[in-house]
């Protein structure tokens, strides 16, 4: 097995994002791929959420962060220099969430601390996350995510907003309150050990000597491709849809805004803003419902027209 290590050098999110991209094109079935990478005042929004209704964006753009949008699932996070990001980059055939979740615990305990998988993608200390992750699945995938360390508590409220149907499934009043810095609990903590925790993790699960990449060993010409993907405002900022009706509510697959317009009874046009972990279901579930019938439902979407008919959206 070929294992690759490369840590970012700097903190514009949309090259950070682009090196990943990048690196993804570079695994196969004897290559893992290790990639430490760190932004500053980003809010970082999953492939299907509505940046409008996540975000604040005028205090961000009037505060010179950026808004960036993922190519994964999941749900907005806030990046500073007070946190650190890790992807793990695999092969279909190799890829596995169990066991990218076991080498990055594995490497926080090296650390010291109590870390454990709570719910259905963060990592928690004592019930408070201090990671949270998102996948992506196509012929090559990666699973990546946040550890922090010391971010700032104030421009992360400043920056998100988080669905109220989120907080209350959660028991919680503000993203704050259930989340955590490593530094509060170890003040000797910083992002150089964490990164050489997960490396020393990652090596360690793989019984192999890893090979350290800069980003000078990349494909120049791939690398700037990506980089207009991930800089281009109509993908990072997306649409702000309004139809006839819209429903905000909590399914086992997300918390989920979903907006729909209507010929009588007959769903004409559907958009679902989410931060369901998996990036293309969303688009599914947005054809399911052309064509349904409120009243009669169609198999597939049932659950998300039972939703409108519960909150009595005008049908």
């Amino acid at each position: 097995m070929r294992l690759l290590i490369i840590r970012a050098k700097g903190l514009y999110p949309y090259f950070n994002q682009a090196v990943e991209a990048t690196l993804l094109g570079m695994v196969d079935d004897d290559t893992e791929i290790l990639y430490l990478w760190q932004n500053d005042k980003v809010a970082f929004v999953g492939k299907n959420q509505n940046v409008f209704t996540e975000c604040k964006v005028p205090v961000i753009e009037a505060d010179g962060g950026y808004i960036a949008r993922r190519i994964s699932g999941g749900g907005a996070v806030y990046h500073d220099k007070g946190n650190i990001n890790f992807t793990f980059l695999s092969s279909k055939k190799n890829f596995s969430i169990e066991k990218n979740f076991g080498i990055m615990t594995s490497g926080i305990r090296r650390l010291g601390f109590d870390a454990e998988l709570n719910g259905r993608n963060d990592v928690t200390i004592g019930g408070r996350k201090f990671s949270g992750n998102a996948f992506y699945r196509s012929n090559a995938c990666f699973h990546h995510g946040t550890v922090l360390i010391c971010a700032n508590y104030e421009k992360m409220s400043a920056y998100l907003n988080v669905p109220k149907v989120k907080l209350a499934a959660k028991g919680v009043s503000s993203v704050v309150s259930r989340v955590v810095n490593l530094g509060e609990l170890d003040p000797t903590v910083t992002a150089d050990k964490v990164a050489d925790a997960l490396k020393e993790s990652f090596v360690g699960y793989y019984g192999a000597k890893a090979e350290e990449l800069s980003e000078d060993d990349l494909d120049r010409d791939v690398l700037n491709a990506k980089l207009a993907f991930f800089e281009d405002e109509k993908w990072r900022k997306g649409d702000n849809v309004f139809y006839d009706a819209r429903v905000e509510v909590r399914f086992d697959w997300g918390t989920s805004d979903i907006r729909i317009k209507v010929n009588g009874s007959t769903i004409e046009k559907a958009k679902i803003y989410s931060d369901c972990l998996d990036q293309d279901e969303i688009a599914k579930k947005e054809a399911l419902l052309v064509g349904a019938d409120l009243y009669k439902g169609k198999e597939g979407v049932n659950d998300i027209i039972d939703a409108f008919k519960e909150q009595k959206n005008g049908f």
